[in-house]
């Protein structure tokens, strides 16, 4: 007897066992007529799922980018490593440029960083309640260049200042000079003790006269751009520069040792006084051409900035609007006008 378990489906009185039955189902599996059709949104969220994947994926480094264009591709090439020689010669001809570049930038930013604390400098000081600190022998203003006067113009308002000093300097040689000729004269030269007193009163009224017509007047130009202050600078110093060559001339009983005074010493051989009157002389002359200098100087710098005569007007109407002195004038004018 047999061991073997067979199996149910081998029963030959099972109906799907039979011949007939399987054919014809064999017959409709291959018939097209009864295949699904495939879903379209199968198919979308099957594509969709392509692009949203997480998972990464190993790429060789040769293989070329699906998103990247021709020109990108060709950028990669010339700054890989492995261009070669190609790629290391284009950075080195590039190179000076970049650090051109960069140098010119680092520059400018430390220009930009020492304006910005030169300003917050001059802030600092003009929010601080300032002494006065001139003149130093008796102060009775304050004088600052570095914290009142902008950086670009500092050089400027310094010569001036130079230029104010070498004027006074220039009054106490000639003074001394005319000192000198009082006392050690030719007979042809009758008019040291005029000459002598003109100098001393100039001396005292010729400081103080610069200082407040034209010195003062282009410190404050300078420092906050007013084309009244502009206008003041420009007329009295032209007066001042007039002054100068006239005094270089030596007119006698005018108070100048010049140049006619040093031919006639000279010529006469009073060689200590003549050295005297020479060295006035010079300053007289170094102190024109440099008034010269510094007046073409400012009045480039008045017309770069654009100041007018009308501006001028209009400060000068507009300070007259604010003092109380005008205003009372005027009403006291306007009373008696009725009366």
């Amino acid at each position: 007897m047999s061991n073997q378990h067979s199996s149910p489906f081998d029963d030959p009185s099972n109906p799907f066992q039979d011949p007939s039955i399987t054919s014809a189902l064999n017959a409709n599996r291959e018939d097209p007529s009864y295949h699904l059709e495939p879903d379209p949104s199968h198919e979308r969220r099957q594509h969709h799922d392509d692009f949203t994947d997480t998972s990464f994926q190993q790429y060789s480094s040769d293989a070329p980018d699906p998103f990247s264009t021709d020109q990108d591709q060709k950028i990669l090439v010339e700054d890989s490593p492995s261009s070669g020689l190609g790629g290391s010669s284009t950075s080195n001809n590039n190179s000076p440029s970049y650090d051109a570049r960069e140098e010119a930038l680092r520059r400018k930013e430390r220009e930009l960083a020492q304006r910005e604390a030169d300003l917050e400098n001059r802030r600092r000081n003009q929010n601080r309640p300032m002494a006065n600190n001139f003149p130093p022998c008796f102060p009775i203003m304050y004088l600052d260049i570095p914290a009142e006067i902008p950086l670009e113009h500092q050089s400027t308002v310094w010569w001036l200042y130079r230029e104010w000093l070498l004027f006074e300097l220039t009054l106490v040689i000639n003074f001394i000079a005319c000192l000198c000729l009082l006392f050690s004269h030719p007979e042809s030269v009758t008019s040291a003790p005029a000459d002598l007193g003109v100098a001393l009163t100039e001396m005292f009224t010729h400081t103080a006269a610069s200082f407040f017509l034209w010195y003062r007047p282009v410190y404050n130009a300078y420092m906050k751009e007013v084309s009244l202050y502009y206008f003041f600078y420009f007329i009295f110093n032209g007066f001042h520069i007039l002054y100068t060559f006239y005094m270089l001339v030596g007119i006698p009983s005018t108070g100048g040792a010049g140049l006619i005074l040093v031919v006639t010493l000279f010529t006469d051989h009073y060689i200590i006084t003549g050295i005297l009157a020479l060295l006035a002389s010079i300053c007289w002359f170094v102190m024109g051409v440099l008034a010269v200098w510094l007046y073409k100087r400012t009045y480039d710098h008045y017309k770069a900035e654009g100041h007018t005569f009308k501006d001028a007007k209009n400060d000068a109407y507009g300070r007259i609007g604010r003092s109380s002195t005008a205003r009372d004038a005027a009403v006291n004018m306007a009373l008696n006008s009725r009366n």
